[in-house]
């Protein structure tokens, strides 16, 4: 069996990525020794993609998207689960114009709609009416809030179709803004009948009730492998790690990959592999993909 020492020890690695526990170490050595049976799941904002002020800006790391066309050839799958709609996803990742990602899945909307890279077949179902009703609640809470004096610039809202979602980071003061909101959107959420989901200075109120955890499932059910790791950053992955931890009682290999960052640092907690943003999970898929070439 391959031992994964020798990447671990390369200065990168010590500065960007490591180990937390023992599962992260076996998890690497399973998927440098049987890569045909492995399963990479990622999220995109945090992950793939440097968190940004303005989310419409965000794109792939290239160093993130040039390893993962590394393994598309070698592993079982990869997958993108976000939620983000897909078309957004594809479109920030120029994931139509790359080479070597046959294998990748998305699955947008916490897997409510999916792109498969390879056929280019898009699933999206229609927007829920409830979502454009919400949304007008929330212009008109800003608006109301501004006329009483309260400073709402920078509190930027994102029409995602199946959801809505509240950014502050771009706020004088995003975390005050997070804590005014939070109260007023659970009202807003609670009379459309939406799944208030908090992030990284994000609040989104969404249509759906499935999570992240519920796309993990079903990918874990779909590829069947031996082996599988999910990478995420924020509190709406910790479902995903979950259902990656739970998958080790029906015998399969798991890792958590944690993009760390001092706004989510209690996703830490999860961390089988630490990474440091997302610089250092585009490090460490790199780290990866020469292991599975060495090997090979």
């Amino acid at each position: 069996m391959n031992d994964v020492t020798p990447i671990d020890e390369t200065p990168q690695a010590r500065e960007l990525w490591r180990h937390r526990t023992e599962h992260g170490r076996t998890a690497m050595r399973q998927i440098l020794s049987n890569p045909k049976q492995a399963l990479l799941v990622c999220d995109f904002d945090g992950t793939l993609a440097a968190i940004v002020e303005d989310p419409t800006t965000s794109r792939m790391q290239e160093e993130s998207a040039a390893a993962l066309a590394r393994l598309g050839g070698e592993v079982a799958g990869i997958a993108i689960v976000t939620g983000r709609d897909v078309e957004t996803v594809i479109d920030l990742g120029d994931l139509r114009n790359r080479q070597g990602l046959a294998a990748l899945v998305v699955m947008g909307q916490y897997g409510d709609e999916t792109w498969n890279a390879e056929t280019d077949e898009l699933v999206i179902p229609p927007a829920p009416l409830q979502v454009r009703r919400a949304k007008g609640d929330i212009e008109d809470l800003l608006r109301r809030e501004a006329d009483n004096g309260r400073d709402v610039e920078g509190v930027v809202i994102e029409d995602k179709g199946r959801a809505i979602g509240v950014h502050t980071r771009r706020a004088a003061d995003p975390q005050g803004a997070i804590g005014w909101l939070g109260e007023a959107l659970e009202r807003i959420a609670n009379r459309h009948d939406l799944t208030l989901e908090p992030g990284r200075n994000v609040i989104e109120l969404r249509s759906s009730r499935t999570s992240k955890g519920d796309a993990v499932n079903n990918l874990l059910d779909s590829y069947a492998p031996s082996v599988a790791v999910m990478i995420g950053d924020d509190l709406g992955d910790v479902p995903a790690f979950e259902a990656m931890v739970a998958a080790r009682k029906r015998g399969v290999t798991t890792a958590c990959v944690v993009s760390g960052s001092d706004e989510e640092s209690s996703v830490e907690d999860h961390a089988d592999i630490w990474c440091d943003g997302p610089d250092g999970v585009a490090v460490w898929l790199t780290a990866l993909a020469d292991g599975i070439t060495s090997a090979g």
